[in-house]
């Protein structure tokens, strides 16, 4: 089984038992890997009635036929279950370095069944895996787990997936820390690990062979050019620079960057907190995921002010620097730091924590919540102590963080104003607003996970980074007739890279990352096959979703989104929803009313097996 170590790792929490089972080659044949593999798995495994937060949710940890390897930013994988904040499809990618050490350990994935009657955490090494009891390490934070975790088996080097108080605590969109704070977020696959008791994963491998090659020297040597491909990248070169937060600045210009919640359109302090501002004032150095030529991780020290730092910690990202920043209006780029810090040792995704703090602001300003509802506190824009303090509340549950760790759909009903709250399908947009980028519209209402920008990071087409191979551009930023299928062959482009897993910054021709994998396996794909795979994906995704209730109802943007700004890069824009997702179905021949896929998509694509369970009630 060539580009794959065969071997999955089965852990049955609730027995105690762990043990090895065969990678299915008809299904890595079909789903490659990552999220599509780990997605194909989870269809068999959860109904409608699988509770997120019960023993029956399994989680699976997948990796990808190029995972670990000397393809350049490949030390990436999955998490996936059902998502206790959507009840939806639960995926969440993360980067770092334990990906690549489970390869290296011998293993495509993991799955983990059950709960655990007390804490525990899994141990994994090349020559075998075991529980291990956390009762000592249930209410730390994630890198004092990872600290007592490396300490007790004496490995600076072991490679560790943490939850914190938030995950303990089944915060919705509690996340899962790995490595110097690569999170797993967005769906609450922290939570979920709560939920089973499982503390911490960590894994070791001495040292390892590579998985089998269909042509090792073919792959060694595509390897070679992609990674000497980003040498002359102006997109590599201003990610290393200014990191994602580069971003801010642009994203502010075009109007896509959210202000005070998704309601305002221009904020003079949005200098303060961009990626240049921080390269001129904290940035200390700078950090690689594994194989990663670019960088574009951030490392600070703040040695002055009211939030300095324990020494160097990692630098806010784009989304933590909108969500935390411009959401709440804090130019306070040291305060932001500490809020983003705060997120990683509790284990909490930031986009999540920062949208719904802004929506009880929001609430608060417009008379909906009292201090009556929020403990005393006085939610005010631009006050960092408010942040911090509610940052704290909701990874321990406390008082009005209760609410708050429910996130923004749950927030915004239970206090009666639901079309209020900014969210799809439940979960709150990333930082890339749809008025900035009409693309993005689409993006998130289609999105399978809710409105995340990981399934489509389509805003990088609307920026000029156009897919020439793929036939992937966008006719404009506030164009919307014929964008949409641009967007469906990107989201198809996305599902395959999801289940390489390549990191979504690559710059690597579309050509080449496909002959990389047939050098690796041994298939004869090109870029159209490619998108095959990818629209394969989608739509297991979408048949998943549809078993677990989803409806098109979801398909909407929230109200505050659909009010065009008075001031700003996006000033009297809104997209055309209806135009959009009129087009969208029909570039996908999926059927609009119900959402399903049409029996013809299905058995074109070779999911024959899934007509039964959508069309044949």
């Amino acid at each position: 089984m060539n580009g794959y170590y065969g071997r999955l790792l089965i852990v049955d929490l609730g027995a105690g038992r762990v043990h090895d089972e065969p990678l299915p080659a008809d299904l890595a044949s079909t789903c490659v890997g990552g999220s599509g593999l780990a997605t194909r798995l989870l269809y068999d495994a959860i109904d409608v009635d699988t509770e997120p937060l019960g023993s029956s949710n399994p989680l699976i940890v997948m990796c990808g036929p190029l995972t670990g390897t000397r393809a350049p930013m490949c030390g990436r994988h999955a998490m996936v279950a059902r998502s206790p904040l959507t009840g939806l499809l639960g995926e969440a990618h993360v980067g770092g370095f334990f990906g690549a050490e489970l390869r290296h350990a011998g293993y495509d994935g993991l799955v983990i069944t059950g709960c655990s009657a007390e804490p525990v955490w899994l141990s994994i090494r090349a020559d075998g895996a075991e529980l291990r009891e956390a009762g000592d390490l249930w209410g730390l934070d994630t890198q004092e787990t990872q600290a007592r975790i490396r300490a007790e088996l004496a490995d600076a080097r072991v490679r560790v997936g943490s939850i914190g108080p938030a995950g303990e605590s089944r915060v919705r969109y509690a996340a899962v820390a790995h490595d110097n704070s690569r999170m797993a977020g967005r769906t609450g696959m922290g939570a979920v690990m709560g939920s089973k008791r499982l503390k911490a994963i960590a894994v070791r491998a001495a040292r390892h062979d590579p998985p089998p090659m269909a042509d090792a020297a073919h792959f060694t040597a595509l390897a070679r050019q992609a990674r000497d491909g980003f040498k002359d990248d102006v997109g590599a070169q201003i990610l290393r620079t200014s990191g994602t937060g580069g971003n801010v600045d642009y994203m502010y210009y075009l109007g896509a960057l959210p202000i005070r919640y998704f309601t305002q359109g221009e904020w003079e302090g949005v200098a303060a907190i961009s990626g240049n501002t921080m390269a001129e004032t904290i940035l200390t150095g700078v950090e690689a995921c594994y194989g990663c030529p670019i960088a574009c991780g951030r490392r600070v020290t703040v040695t002055e002010g009211q939030y300095p730092t324990d020494g160097e910690i990692k630098g806010p990202e784009y989304e933590t620097l909108g969500a935390f920043g411009s959401q709440l209006l804090i130019d306070d780029l040291a305060a932001v730091t500490r809020l983003g810090h705060l997120c990683d040792r509790y284990g909490m995704d930031s986009i999540s924590a920062g949208n719904t703090i802004a929506l009880a602001t929001y609430l608060y300003q417009e008379g909906v919540l009292t201090a009556a509802d929020t403990d005393g506190l006085e939610l005010a824009w631009g006050d960092p102590e408010m942040a911090i303090d509610l940052v704290g509340r909701i990874a321990r549950r406390e008082g009005f963080g209760e609410v708050l760790g429910e996130g923004s759909r749950r927030l915004a009903q239970h206090f009666g104003v639901e079309d209020v709250g900014v969210h799809i399908n439940g979960m709150s947009p990333a930082m890339h607003d749809p008025r900035g980028y009409s693309g993005m519209a689409l993006v998130y209402a289609t999105s399978p996970i809710g409105a995340s920008h990981n399934q489509s990071d389509y805003y990088w087409v609307e920026n000029g980074r156009v897919l020439e191979e793929l036939d992937i551009y966008s006719p404009g930023v506030h164009q919307d007739a014929g964008k949409a299928p641009h967007v469906v062959r990107h989201q198809d482009w996305n599902a395959f890279v999801n289940a390489l897993v390549t990191c979504s910054f690559s710059s690597t021709p579309p050509s080449t990352t496909v002959e990389i994998l047939n050098a690796a396996t041994g298939r004869d794909l090109t870029p159209a096959n490619a998108l095959e795979i990818g629209e394969r994906l989608v739509c297991l995704k979408r048949a998943l979703n549809i078993r677990l209730g989803y409806t098109t109802e979801g398909e909407r943007l929230p109200r505050l989104m659909r009010r065009a700004l008075t001031d700003g890069g996006s000033e009297g824009f809104v997209p055309d929803e209806a135009l959009l997702l009129r087009e969208y179905y029909a570039a996908r021949d999926w059927d609009p009313r119900s959402g399903r896929p049409t029996m013809e998509k299905l058995a074109a694509l070779g999911l024959d097996e899934l007509v039964q369970d959508l069309w044949h009630e």
